[in-house]
């Protein structure tokens, strides 16, 4: 059982010590990449033992997806009684996420959430985050036909898979910001004209 405070001796708690080897994490996939990290780093960077790293993470890659999903922010369910701004809330939720990532307001740096594309990572991260951010989106947009803005058969993750691409090639392969005005825009376009075919249920 994890204990909430240091013993008499002094010695981290299990929280804390499991923070500690999530920052040595970030720092050295922020200098190296993941393909150079290594548990034996992490382990002599947090001040532990191997064995501490393998009691929490089966390997590194569960080790890189906590790390990256311990940085980002999953954000509230947007509800302002209309699909649009309730879009809105959601995609500036994930251009926060990507922005913190590669500007340097967390320490993964310049490699940001291109840790997150490997492989090994990708089905772990997608799991533990990136499906819970994808549900949020879809149960928005499913309110939004409920109450008649949309149809009744209107492709959610076409649409959330359109806006999700724009944030990603634009921001972090182009380098280029995106204003919430574009982004409006944008949410209005597909709005007007949404694709259709998607399963409602």
């Amino acid at each position: 059982m994890a204990r909430s405070t240091g013993d008499a001796l002094g010695r981290p708690t299990d929280v804390e010590l499991t923070g500690r080897i999530l920052d040595a994490t970030i720092e050295l996939l922020a200098e190296h990449g993941y393909p150079s990290l290594r548990i034996e780093h992490v382990a002599k960077l947090a001040g532990c033992g191997k064995n501490a790293v393998y009691r929490r993470f089966a390997d590194k890659a569960e080790l890189a997806a906590e790390a990256l999903r311990s940085h980002g922010e999953l954000g509230e369910m947007p509800d302002h009684g209309n699909v649009a701004d309730d879009l809105l809330e959601h995609v500036l939720q994930n251009q926060a996420n990507q922005v913190r990532a590669a500007s340097g307001e967390t320490p993964v740096g310049n490699n940001g959430w291109r840790v997150a594309f490997e492989p090994e990572v990708f089905p772990i991260i997608w799991e533990r985050f990136f499906s819970h951010r994808r549900d949020q989106g879809i149960e928005l947009i499913l309110r939004g036909a409920a109450r008649g803005e949309l149809p009744a058969d209107v492709d959610a993750d076409l649409i959330l898979d359109t806006l999700a691409g724009l944030t990603l090639f634009r921001q972090s392969i182009k380098g280029v910001s995106i204003t919430p005005e574009q982004y409006r825009a944008m949410i209005a376009a597909v709005l007007a004209s949404p694709p259709r075919g998607g399963d409602s249920t």
